[in-house]
């Protein structure tokens, strides 16, 4: 197998010190809250073909899926203690932006902060829609800058949390809506302190309790799952509105009255800008 090239040397930095991470006891612990939430997202989520992509240590999530081919895609080659699927798997090493698969490869596509450890999430996310089949499945997960870790990495020097993305959660939810994605459900987990002390575990308890209660988006990881529409095609002429004849001015008119006249019948025609990420429909998954 050919070395894996990244777009930028960066990259590949980024993405072994991503992945070293999750192995760190914080890093476990911030995956596993993950990968509960995971499990529920997949429930409803099924596919003949299936593909793992990104940094975290434990695939098992995809025993959970009943699919014929399921792919990991890692994004660096790093020893770590991996949890690795009882179900046969094929794994590569795999740049996010240039993934060696073919168009509609997929069913089902899982970014486990892919796109947090990559110079240019807008190609890595332009790749997953290139490989996935029309009405596929996608879920991402990403570090949330609305939250403590969010606060702790702009004073901390310590890597990869230092350098990772913290996109935007209503951000990406326009990327997705520009590759012709609709949003079925967002989530976020993971409300522990970044590091040091973790407090008790009825306090943390109670503090997730507390946020979901008033849908907070204050978690550290967000997690999205959207559903590829492409635009139906029609072979329909849109229909022509009427065209609207003006009244014969009358002698004597100003020009400003005419002028007044025709400009009123398009009061009417503003289009309205709508909320692609309204939280008030965050989707809750202990209702």
């Amino acid at each position: 197998m050919s070395p894996v090239r990244f777009e930028a040397e960066r990259d590949a930095g980024l993405a072994e010190e991503g992945c070293a991470f999750f192995d760190s006891p914080a890093g476990r612990r911030l995956e596993q809250a993950e990968m509960a939430v995971l499990r529920q997202q997949l429930d409803d989520c099924s596919g003949a073909r299936v593909l793992l992509l990104g940094a975290g240590t434990d695939e098992r999530v995809l025993d959970a899926l009943s699919a014929q081919r399921r792919h990991v895609a890692r994004i660096a080659r790093v020893d770590v203690q991996r949890r690795s699927p009882v179900s046969r798997t094929h794994a590569v090493i795999a740049d996010p932006g240039n993934l060696p698969y073919a168009n509609d490869s997929f069913d089902l596509v899982v970014l486990f902060h892919a796109l947090d450890l990559v110079a240019r999430p807008h190609q890595a996310l332009r790749e997953v829609t290139r490989v996935l089949t029309d009405g596929g499945r996608l879920v991402v997960t990403g570090f949330n800058p609305w939250s403590l870790w969010g606060l702790w990495r702009l004073v901390s020097r310590q890597r990869p949390l230092r350098d990772a993305g913290f996109i935007n959660p209503v951000r990406m939810a326009d990327w997705l809506s520009l590759l012709d994605f609709r949003v079925t459900t967002t989530e976020f987990t993971g409300h522990r302190p970044a590091f040091g002390s973790t407090g008790s575990r009825s306090g943390v308890s109670i503090v997730r309790a507390v946020l979901r209660l008033i849908r907070m988006p204050f978690g550290t990881v967000w997690i999205i799952k959207a559903r590829r529409e492409l635009p139906a095609a029609s072979g329909m002429t849109p229909a022509l509105e009427p065209r609207t004849v003006a009244a014969p001015v009358a002698a004597g008119s100003t020009a400003r009255g005419a002028a007044r006249h025709s400009s009123g019948s398009g009061d009417g025609h503003r289009a309205r800008s709508g909320n692609v990420f309204p939280f008030a429909s965050l989707h809750d998954r202990n209702r």
